[in-house]
């Protein structure tokens, strides 16, 4: 039996193999620098992995890469080397009972209920600016109206994020709409900026980056494989139990197989009030949003033809659904549909205990939102349950990751990471980004941008 005081010496233990954390452990791993990932699932990739079921693919959500970053763009092509396909995208929303292009576009206008254009009309009219600068709700009705907040961004936001609106904040709106529009060219911060785009509307074609097999999560099993290949170390379904502290930094890391190492850098993409308990702290009030999958084989086309769907009414659990084979044609078999539908809620509560007893509720709403033809399309149906894919944005969201931050800062060699460790509602792009850049940060002290910069990536 080895003796208590036994440890390895790593440069960095990377906590969480997700985007974040293998592009971290893949660039240091370039300057030799020996590493170790700690991932608590069977597989790597975290919100990036896909499942795989016969001859279905389904990713978690709608995944694709869409960056005007060099430096990511030339990461993303070092790893996937010839392997990807370009996307065209197309998503929709469900709204009044009828399937609208989202962004909103001049085919679009004349399919409104007059009552509704009428209204949203005199919301122009009637625009003020928000009293409240932090109110999402404010910010909304400001920028859409009171008709088009009343109608559709409330009832989404509040089913998706399990919150009342009112106690959301505004950084959720203008993120939220950065990842619905993500194309730069189209613009829609105000009503005003709709209406335009749809009277005058100018052709934007946007595209996406996406693996030619295996979906989305051959991105991660690839770069997964160049980390071992360059030495790296990836430890699944393993954890961090313990974390001993010295002056100013973490001596050394405990994992629950028993192995001890001491680390240079602690770097931490999972989530934090773990990481909090770890270091001896009551952890502040963050709180993530966990969503279960529902993997739906559909043994027949179906009557959209989107990559992905919002539905923001409250006569259905289901937020989005993504239509996989829309994406890649190699998602589903021929003839045949993928859907992958989510419902976000929170570990531990409501559905997440029972999630199999909705399937039914479900399936019947897909045929009443005429998504599916028939009970009978419906095949074998995959129900996975996904821990902190949000960090919510209520009204204390800074306040409290800045408690955070304050717990962290006082141990040098901790550092947080990617979405889930940085609290940060980001895309893929945004979390290689980071870790480029943090890898450099602390292999030759280039300085770091904030967060809020990367979203230009």
């Amino acid at each position: 039996m080895p003796k208590k005081n036994n440890y390895d010496e790593k440069d960095f233990v990377v906590v969480g193999a997700g985007v974040a954390g293998l592009s971290f452990a893949h660039t240091v791993l370039g300057e030799k620098s020996s590493t170790v990932i700690v991932e608590r699932n069977d597989h790597v990739g975290g919100l990036a992995r896909s499942f795989h079921y016969g001859d279905f693919v389904f990713d978690v959500g709608p995944k694709r890469f869409h960056t005007e970053d060099q430096e990511v763009l030339d990461f993303l092509f070092s790893i996937l080397e010839e392997d990807y396909i370009v996307v065209g995208r197309s998503s929709a929303v469900h709204l009044f009972g009828r399937y609208f292009p989202w962004p909103l576009d001049h085919r679009a206008l004349f399919r409104l209920p007059f009552k509704v254009m009428a209204s949203s009309g005199l919301d122009l009219l009637r625009r003020q600016e928000p009293k409240d600068e932090n109110s999402f709700t404010e910010y909304t009705r400001s920028r859409y109206g009171e008709t088009l907040y009343r109608l559709f961004f409330k009832p989404y936001t509040e089913k998706f994020l399990q919150i009342p609106c009112e106690d959301v904040h505004v950084d959720w709106a203008k993120t939220g709409i950065n990842r619905a529009v993500i194309d730069k060219r189209v613009k829609s911060d105000t009503l005003f900026d709709l209406v335009r785009s749809v009277l005058l509307p100018k052709p934007v074609d946007t595209k996406f980056l996406y693996p030619s097999y295996g979906g989305f999560g051959t991105f991660c099993d690839k770069l997964g494989e160049q980390v071992r290949g360059r030495g790296g170390e990836i430890l699944l379904e393993n954890t961090v139990t313990s974390l001993e502290l010295g002056k100013g930094r973490i001596e050394t890391v405990v994992l629950a197989d028993g192995r001890r190492i001491r680390p240079d850098y602690l770097v931490w993409s999972g989530n934090f009030k773990a990481l909090a308990h770890l270091i001896g702290e009551e952890p502040p009030p963050l709180r993530y949003l966990s969503t279960v999958l529902y993997n739906m084989e559909v043994n027949a086309d179906v009557l959209q033809h989107e990559q992905w769907i919002y539905y923001g009414g409250q006569d259905t659990v289901l937020s989005r659904v993504s239509i996989t084979n829309e994406m890649a044609d190699y998602m589903a078999p021929e003839g045949k549909t993928g859907l992958c539908v989510e419902v976000t809620g929170f570990e531990g509560k409501g559905h997440w205990n029972d999630p199999e007893a909705l399937i039914p509720e479900i399936q019947a709403d897909l045929v009443r939102l005429k998504l599916v033809r028939s009970h009978s399309d419906f095949g074998g149906v995959h129900v996975e349950r996904v821990r902190d894919t949000y960090p919510i944005y209520d009204l204390r969201y800074k306040e409290n990751f800045a408690a955070a931050s304050g717990m962290v800062k006082p141990f040098k060699n901790l550092k947080l990471l990617g979405r889930t460790g940085a609290y940060w509602y980001n895309n893929s792009d945004h979390s290689m980004k980071m870790a480029l850049q943090m890898a450099k940060h602390l292999l030759k002290g280039t300085p770091m941008e904030a967060k809020e910069a990367l979203f230009r990536v």
